[in-house]
């Protein structure tokens, strides 16, 4: 049998094909466990940057209400009476203020129906 494989070239062609995927195999797996820390890292920080970025529009959006609320304290004279007023709870002669408070919301008592004997 010896000296058939040593006749056949291609039984060494197929096995040296096979030796040559093997070690493909070997080095992407040894690729993937090195760059998967990195991988995990990246995908860590990409979370943390869209966190941050969330945050930051929301302060932007504060800021801008701050602005339009330091502006309009600045030139209208409307706003700045409303807001005194609301401030002080002081209100215009024939005028009625009603306020809509948020309290607790109200316990639920269930309805039990009498069974009949």
């Amino acid at each position: 049998m010896n000296q058939r494989l040593r006749r056949n070239p291609e039984v060494w062609h197929q096995v040296n094909r096979l030796l040559m995927a093997g070690i493909l195999v070997v080095v992407l797996i040894f690729v993937a466990l090195t760059f998967r820390p990195e991988w995990n890292r990246r995908a860590e920080l990409q979370r943390q940057l869209e966190e941050e970025q969330a945050k930051l529009k929301a302060e932007q959006l504060l800021e801008k209400q701050r602005l339009r609320e330091v502006h309009l304290l600045q030139t209208d004279p409307e706003y700045v009476e409303i807001i005194a007023r609301d401030k002080l709870g002081v209100m215009k002669e024939g005028e009625t203020i009603f306020r809509l408070e948020q309290g607790k919301p109200a316990a639920v008592v269930p309805v039990t129906t009498p069974q009949r004997p």
